[in-house]
């Protein structure tokens, strides 16, 4: 009979990780439950003023959290933030690759907004799983990359947010293979819509949207994470796509 406690065996308790785009939605959200749950977190925004101040609600889940101010769209900014890594959390055990942005819709998006939009959601991830994947080959390690099911649904009002996220969907592919001889995991999690900045609605709307399964609560893709690093080192989750009840497409 397999051990019942199995899955509280590979908890994340102690493991070092950085989580970007961690001031806010999805990100913010895993790094509270990856603290809560025993993990080192370094968490990675664009200004200090919020980096600080999601510390401050992070940290109060009762664990260890650092942060890093850093515009993940410029590679030097990307080098700098694994550098801080290796110096606050003394290496790395797993990278959550999330901080993105919307750019705007076609027809309104300025080219600097593409630009801006494509250096950060799929430059950037490129980027920061490059450096991770240099620390952690021959060691293990996890790299989970958060994606959108914009990937596949391609909607016309925002074709530059899904190109980065299709090109994010076949990074990770590609990058999954390369890095497992290596011994390093890639998980990509696809959301549907979540509750986050990006919604844009008042907050008492969107909160009747999560009640009536049309929205995702960015709570629901942090537990997505957590699940996808508690896996014994046999098991690869691959992908998980996660969409809100009545989501459609």
């Amino acid at each position: 009979m397999a051990d019942a406690n199995w899955y509280e065996a590979q908890a994340v308790a102690g493991k070092r990780i950085v989580v970007t785009g961690g001031t806010s939605g999805i990100g913010r959200a895993t790094a509270r439950l990856l603290v809560a749950r025993g993990a080192r977190v370094l968490i990675v925004g664009r200004d200090d003023e919020g980096v600080q101040e999601a510390l401050g609600d992070i940290r109060s889940a009762g664990g260890e959290a650092y942060g890093c101010a850093a515009d993940l769209s410029q590679l030097d900014a990307v080098r700098r933030v694994f550098r801080e890594a290796d110096e606050q959390l003394g290496g790395l055990d797993v990278l959550v690759n999330n901080a993105a942005v919307f750019g705007g819709e076609w027809g309104e998006e300025s080219l600097e907004e593409a630009e801006y939009a494509i250096r950060t959601n799929l430059v950037g991830y490129v980027a920061c799983a490059h450096e991770a994947f240099g620390r952690l080959k021959g060691a293990g390690g996890h790299v989970v990359n958060v994606g959108s099911m914009s990937a596949d649904q391609r909607e016309a009002k925002g074709p530059t947010y899904a190109s980065t996220k299709a090109g994010i969907q076949a990074f990770s592919e590609a990058f999954r293979k390369a890095a497992n001889e290596e011994g390093v995991k890639v998980t990509l999690i696809e959301p549907g819509k979540v509750s986050t900045d990006m919604i844009d609605k008042p907050d008492r709307e969107k909160q009747r949207l999560e009640e009536r399964g049309k929205l995702l609560r960015p709570e629901d893709i942090a537990a997505c994470v957590y699940f996808a690093l508690t896996q014994p080192d046999r098991c690869d989750i691959v992908g998980i796509q996660v969409r809100p009840h009545l989501q459609v497409i």
